[in-house]
């Protein structure tokens, strides 16, 4: 069975969180899965205001090989219809608050051939640290995803 991760010092997440015209509304804390590597997360879908649901966001909370060289602490991903407004950078502003009451920083990841993730965290004023490798086992969902991006943001 495997061993579930959620620390009993995890803060309850704001039900909703705004930048602009986004809003942000909690919907799940995931409990992570020490035997997986895997680190509990705030699930937020992202929203406009007229209520139409354009994507999400997930904020990763812990430090281990699957953060540090894959996933990152913050996760995103914005519907193909609605891309190319800025709804990604939105949503991690929306965040920040949140993300400065667990930590000072966090790293944010993308493939280096995802051009608009670049574009969004390098706008958030992200600074790049490096490009490394993706171990197979982290890359088993995404075999093309075999090297990323890696940046420390301070919200």
């Amino acid at each position: 069975m495997p061993t579930p991760i959620t620390p009993p010092t995890l803060p309850p997440a704001p039900d909703t969180l705004v930048c602009g015209q986004v809003t942000l509304r909690f919907v799940e804390l995931v409990p992570g899965d020490a035997e997986e590597d895997l680190v509990p997360s705030y699930h937020f879908r992202i929203l406009l205001t007229d209520g139409t649901d354009v994507g999400h966001i997930n904020f990763l909370i812990g430090d281990t090989g699957h953060i540090r060289n894959c996933a990152g602490h913050i996760g995103f991903a914005i519907h193909e219809a609605h891309r190319g407004h800025g709804y990604a950078r939105l949503a991690c502003q929306a965040i920040a608050r949140f993300v400065r009451t667990i930590y000072d920083d966090v790293l944010i990841t993308c493939n280096p051939d995802n051009h608009a993730s670049r574009r969004t965290i390098e706008r958030l004023g992200a600074e790049f640290i490096d490009e490394v490798n993706v171990s197979a086992a982290d890359a088993h969902e995404n075999p093309q995803a075999r090297r990323k991006r890696r940046y420390r943001w301070t919200p």
